[in-house]
């Protein structure tokens, strides 16, 4: 798939019967993850099977269009319908239970949905696929990401935003943010790997006290197993103009057919984003992080750095 707006299913065994069980749904499990899984397993499965989009629709009686939706996550195909492509594609027993199963899962709303009024659909798919990450690495060049932001900074940075908001729309915003921190610190955590631009550490968001309050939670976050902060310095010359976040995903558990796709690019705009999926796209944004990170300060003389930022804003 090319740029569609778009965490693991429990497993049991039964006297050596397979079941996937709906009611055990996983809490970092999201809907938007399960969908573009589905529509890639269904399109992959196809292929395999050497059938054309055009053929395989006609087949289960519906058009080429809309089976083409299904395999770019335009839409969520119901279960009976996946039921019968699977079918069509000789994918039988344990492995077609898994795949209904998840659609089925796909069809469930996410947590992140009661925040609609504020949440935009481009933003949703985002905040959908976040949720499930099993690693976040991301460079932020003009503020500190949003996982890692406290309730005073995040909301002096939207009411600052170049797109003016109500109050209750930044609360709303805010209230959203902190909902989404919720992943780093609940069961099975993901990796997040942070390089922050030093600008981006010493831009007076709120003021010094919000500033100086953000920079202390951020030493704090940095001493977490599961995450690692580092500071790309101004001596370190040119960074990268543009922040990015880089997703990768949990395989599914046996015996779900093999997907390709586990990884994306997500890159922020004002008015939108790009969901980036193609291998070349990856590689390149996987490669700037890594020399980002070489560039970097090490987390503990991030954390010598930061503290002496905060020094800076209490004299």
């Amino acid at each position: 798939m090319r740029a569609q707006l778009v965490r693991s299913a429990c497993l049991r065994k039964e006297v050596g019967t397979f079941a996937w069980q709906d009611d055990d749904v996983p809490q970092r499990q999201s809907p938007t993850v399960r969908r573009r899984r589905l529509a890639l397993t269904l399109r992959q499965l196809r292929e395999r099977a050497g059938i054309t989009s055009a053929e395989a629709a006609r087949r289960v009686d519906h058009d080429a269009s809309w089976l083409s939706r299904i395999e770019t996550a335009e839409v969520r195909p119901h279960p009976n319908d996946v039921r019968a492509l699977l079918t069509l594609y000789g994918v039988e027993g344990d492995q077609a239970e898994a795949v209904i199963a998840v659609a089925r899962q796909a069809k469930q709303r996410g947590w992140w949905q009661r925040y609609s009024d504020v949440l935009p659909d481009w933003f949703a798919a985002y905040v959908g696929m976040e949720s499930e990450a099993s690693a976040i690495r991301t460079y932020e060049c003009q503020m500190v990401p949003g996982l890692l932001q406290t309730e005073d900074y995040a909301r002096a940075a939207f009411q600052g935003a170049p797109v003016p908001m109500r109050d209750d729309e930044v609360e709303r915003q805010v209230a959203l943010r902190m909902e989404r921190q919720a992943i780093l610190t609940g069961d099975d955590p993901p990796m997040l790997r942070v390089v922050i631009d030093e600008g981006a550490a010493r831009r007076m968001v709120g003021g010094p006290e919000v500033l100086h309050r953000q920079l202390n939670h951020l030493i704090e976050d940095s001493t977490r197993s599961n995450v690692q902060i580092q500071l790309l310095p101004y001596s370190a010359g040119v960074g990268f103009d543009g922040s990015f976040v880089i997703l990768d995903f949990p395989p599914m558990p046996d015996p779900y057919p093999d997907a390709a796709e586990e990884r994306m690019v997500y890159v922020d705009t004002l008015t939108g984003a790009l969901y980036l999926d193609r291998p070349s796209e990856i590689a390149a944004y996987a490669a700037a992080h890594e020399q980002l990170q070489a560039l970097a300060l090490a987390p503990k003389p991030t954390r010598d750095t930061l503290r002496a930022i905060t020094a800076e804003l209490i004299t």
